[in-house]
């Protein structure tokens, strides 16, 4: 060596270690401390300290490429020498000491490609024993990387020689942060020249183990720098050099990166080689940033394959990380990625590989080892499970209730030491009830997960109400049928704080929630469906027994399921040649829906509701030919007209629909009928306005001109007297309408009109030819009289519309030839 030195020295005109160590270095102010302790700075000085090697590193840098241009090589390695002498520095944070790595790396990106250009007609294996006489030893390893991945490049040396030469070399330099960037510089410089399969540095260069004992070696010294990195600062500064680290743990990544990309490493060889040297150096760095970020690191880097092969290995280490670690994240992430991994490519997962119950299992492991783990963490950790399960086992409902049971159990832990439950508790128990709901989309096959409701139990009422809307919209989105008792009862057990009061229910909902949950529950009733007659009676049978428990609810909720049930009647009555029993069934519906009635009765504002349905239930007793029903039915609704309705509008509505229930309903004799029409007709005439009065006259009349073909036998109600005495009447009421009351008289008289002409046309000798032309005239008489305005425009349409129509019907009719118009 002494030889070989004194050679160089004479040909490249002096001895290298006397101009690295002489005084020629223009050194910066910073260096002349170096051998003092690092202190803290502001980032005011901070910044002058760059500023300062930035400048001194622009002037060598310079005077580096110069000498480079004259081919002196000597020259030039002097100054790269001097330029990363700038790197020795203690004073400038690993933020400001990154700035100024790059800076370097650039420039000596310059003397990589002179070297490598082979300009300078010197051995490589000269140059790379030359620089190791540099004076200082920083600026030596950073010259020796710079040669030696040139030397490797021109492959007059076995790549792994140099790579294990350099390596080892990198130990001189302890301090952390010179360290660290002092490694990721031999990484970034020898990243393409590793000896990999397919790489032209493999075979005489080395092989894939030489590549990977290289790469782990440099990653295990780098962690060590970097977890020394944490005493380089004072207890107070403690979270500021904590963030710097975080931001450095990048550098270290990279090493496993780099490891991962290499073409050579098989399964075999990660599983027995790779990952426990790299497991063993997070277990016994006992740091808990490095061992989060390097868990974090290797489950992201490698691949999904490789996972599933040591799943053991990884979760058996997480439980052996230092209580300070965040374990959840962790986790989740090999979950999250394993389920994504399994759910694209169901047939690479080996069969004796059984996912759900190693993490299960090791789940419960790590969650009893780190007691007391925050609860939300350990929910989290159950949501990833349960992702997995659902997306890798999507018929294994037993392993999406094992995970909801071992939640449950944490649950009811945590219920039993008083303990309230954090908002990201909460939202990770929603989480867990939701996502069953949105994979099986079948509201059905979460209630029948045994610890489902044993979840849901431990949430305060406006959560479990929260939940139970949920279930609703669910059953409602994927139009789940409902085909029970059983099922009935079930579905609504889980959704009770819809349903009625709660014990625990402290917060009242207000009115316009309240009002649209239960129109949301209402639409439950739809989706009871069943083809077979008594099972679908026996569960409306079901939801009515819960119905019934809701109070203000039931002004909601019967309504639908008093329909449903008219509509089973209806289809029992179609159905009646196949089934002796028709008759005693719909009797039974009936029954119920007077039951769902009285039930509806107890509800507050609900009399002009409850008249409606009494008539539609006459309506379908009477379509199918339950007389006696239907008269009941329609007393009920005119007793309670009588007795609650007050409101004139609400009065007036009621009579509409009474006419046209009463008009539909052809079971009656003449006796039961007569009765209802006389009082509808007395209630039309006793009405306090008198539009509405004559209105309603108008309306009744047709109760005495119908015509029941489908009735058996056929038959035809037609007293054409009492309708032109009716229809006389309701003409004088609208002759005695003033102008206070709203409404101008002649629109009732045009409306007067229209009726006699219905009348007419189906031949009522009542009202004769004279009749009609009176009130032709008469109703003309009013309009020239009341000339014309905007008010009156519709009535004149009107009219006019009439008289067209009796210039049309005098085509085919020689009847109308005798009305003048």
């Amino acid at each position: 060596v002494a030889l070989l030195a004194t050679k160089l020295s004479v040909e490249y005109g002096g001895s290298f270690s006397e101009h690295t160590g002489s005084h020629t270095f223009a050194m910066s102010q910073q260096q002349q401390q170096i051998n003092k302790t690092d202190i803290n700075t502001s980032q005011q000085e901070q910044e002058k300290l760059l500023e300062d090697a930035k400048q001194v590193v622009k002037v060598q840098a310079f005077q580096m490429k110069r000498a480079l241009d004259s081919n002196k090589l000597m020259e030039a390695l002097k100054h790269a020498s001097n330029l990363i002498c700038e790197l020795r520095t203690g004073l400038l944070s690993p933020k400001y000491y990154y700035e100024l790595y790059i800076i370097v790396l650039d420039h000596l990106r310059y003397l990589e490609m002179y070297l490598g250009e082979d300009k300078h007609g010197k051995s490589l294996g000269e140059l790379y024993e030359l620089v190791q006489y540099a004076g200082n030893i920083l600026p030596r390893l950073y010259l020796l990387i710079t040669v030696g991945s040139v030397y490797v490049k021109s492959k007059k040396v076995p790549a792994k020689d140099v790579l294990h030469d350099l390596v080892e070399m990198c130990r001189g330099v302890q301090h952390p942060t010179r360290g660290l960037f002092l490694r990721n510089y031999l990484s970034e410089m020898t990243k393409d020249k590793l000896p990999d399969e397919g790489s032209e540095y493999h075979g005489a260069g080395g092989t894939v183990k030489d590549a990977v004992e290289f790469i782990l070696s440099n990653f295990i010294e780098m962690n060590k720098l970097w977890v020394r990195l944490q005493h380089q600062a004072p207890q107070k500064d403690k979270e500021k050099r904590e963030q710097e680290r975080k931001e450095l743990g990048l550098l270290i990544g990279k090493n496993l990166s780099r490891l991962s990309q290499l073409d050579g490493i098989k399964i075999e060889d990660y599983k027995l080689t790779v990952l426990p040297k790299i497991l063993k150096q997070v277990i016994s760095c006992k740091d808990k940033i490095a061992q989060q970020y390097l868990m974090e690191i290797t489950i992201q880097v490698f691949s999904d394959d490789f996972h599933l092969q040591t799943l053991d290995q990884i979760l058996k280490t997480c439980a052996q990380l230092t209580p300070e670690v965040e374990i959840k994240s962790i986790i989740v992430s090999l979950i999250d990625r394993l389920a994504n991994y399994v759910s694209r490519s169901p047939n690479e997962v080996p069969g004796d590989i059984h996912i759900f119950d190693l993490f299960y299992e090791n789940i419960s492991t790590v969650v009893k080892s780190r007691s007391p783990m925050p609860l939300e963490n350990v929910l989290a950790l159950q949501v990833s499970l349960l992702n997995l399960s659902l997306k890798v086992y999507p018929n294994q409902h037993d392993y999406v209730d094992k995970v909801l049971g071992f939640c449950a159990e944490q649950l009811n832990q945590n219920q039993q030491s008083s303990k309230e439950l954090s908002k990201n508790a909460i939202k990770e128990i929603f989480r867990l009830l939701r996502i069953p709901q949105d994979v099986y989309k079948n509201v059905l096959l979460v209630l029948n997960l045994e610890n489902y409701a044993k979840v849901t139990n431990v949430l305060s009422f406006l959560d479990r109400r929260k939940i139970s809307l949920d279930i609703v919209q669910n059953a409602i989105d994927n139009d789940t049928k409902i085909s029970s008792g059983d099922e009935v009862e079930k579905l609504f057990s889980f959704i009770t704080p819809l349903l009625k009061d709660e014990t625990d229910q402290k917060e009242t909902v207000n009115d316009t929630d309240f009002e649209e949950e239960q129109h949301l529950v209402s639409r439950l009733v739809h989706l009871v469906q069943n083809p077979n007659v008594e099972a679908l009676y026996g569960a409306y049978i079901k939801a009515k027994s819960q119905f019934d428990l809701g109070g203000k609810r039931k002004k909601f909720t019967l309504v639908p399921l008093l329909f449903s049930g008219l509509r089973l009647a209806q289809r029992i009555h179609n159905g009646r040649l196949k089934d002796e029993n028709w008759e005693k069934k719909i009797r039974a519906i009936l029954k119920f829906a007077n039951d769902c009635i009285t039930g509806i009765k107890q509800t507050p504002n609900s009399s002009s509701l409850v008249v409606k349905l009494y008539l539609e239930c006459g309506l379908v007793a009477g379509k199918c030919g339950i007389d006696n029903f239907a008269y009941e039915f329609l007393t009920q609704a005119y007793n309670l007209y009588e007795e609650d309705i007050a409101d004139s509008k609400e009065k007036f509505a009621t009579i509409n629909y009474i006419v046209n229930v009463l008009y539909q309903v052809d079971c009656f004799n003449e006796e039961q009928r007569d009765p209802l029409v006389t009082q509808t007709v007395q209630y039309a005439a006793k009405l306090v306005k008198k539009p509405d009065q004559c209105r309603g006259l108008f309306m009744c009349t047709h109760l005495l001109w119908v015509e029941y073909n489908d009735a058996k036998p056929p038959k035809k109600i037609k007293d054409g007297k009492r309708v032109h005495d009716w229809l006389t009447r309701a003409m004088k009421v609208a002759g005695s309408v003033g102008e206070l009351e709203g409404t101008s008289n002649l629109a009732l008289f045009v409306e007067g009109l229209d009726r006699c002409l219905y009348y007419y046309e189906n031949k009522n000798e009542a009202v004769t030819t004279d009749f009609v032309n009176k009130l032709i005239k008469h109703v003309k008489t009013k309009i020239e009289e009341a000339g014309s305005s905007e008010n009156n425009s519709n009535v004149n349409l009107h009219l006019n519309n009439i008289l067209k129509h009796i210039q049309w019907k005098r085509q085919n009719d020689a009847r109308y030839e005798a009305i003048t118009i």
